[in-house]
């Protein structure tokens, strides 16, 4: 596990839950009980080294996330299961794009969800056709 991927992954978060509550940096550092310096530096990736286990808790909570998901790159948990979806990951991202405004991140990612699972539907009358 490359730790520059895990703080990518976690400042990409960072930025996604700013997006979405509307929060600026005080504020989410209030919320998330981490301060405002080290929640800063996460969210710009100028972090040369990995929170300590108490801000990864807070961070976890904040974020709605575990802690096992937090510190994968490819954002499993623990038990090797997956903990965030392909479209929540999508979500993740186009709600962390600058050049993106909330409401059509947010539209995006309803739009992208729906296609993935009408995919997988789709996909699933395909195997049972053949069987």
């Amino acid at each position: 596990m490359s730790s520059r991927a895990v703080l990518a992954r976690i400042s990409a978060l960072i930025k996604a839950k700013r997006r979405e509550t509307g929060l600026g940096l005080r504020a989410a550092a209030t919320a998330s009980g981490v301060s405002a310096s080290t929640l800063s530096r996460l969210e710009r990736g100028g972090a040369t080294s990995l929170p300590d286990a108490d801000t990864l808790t807070k961070l976890a909570g904040w974020l709605e996330v575990t802690v096992g998901s937090l510190l994968s790159e490819d954002g499993e948990s623990e038990d090797g299961g997956p903990e965030l979806s392909t479209p929540e990951i999508v979500e993740v991202h186009l709600r962390s794009d600058k050049e993106l405004n909330p409401k059509t991140a947010k539209s995006l990612a309803l739009m992208f969800r729906m296609l993935y699972e009408q995919l997988i539907e789709a996909q699933e009358g395909v195997k049972k056709k053949k069987s």
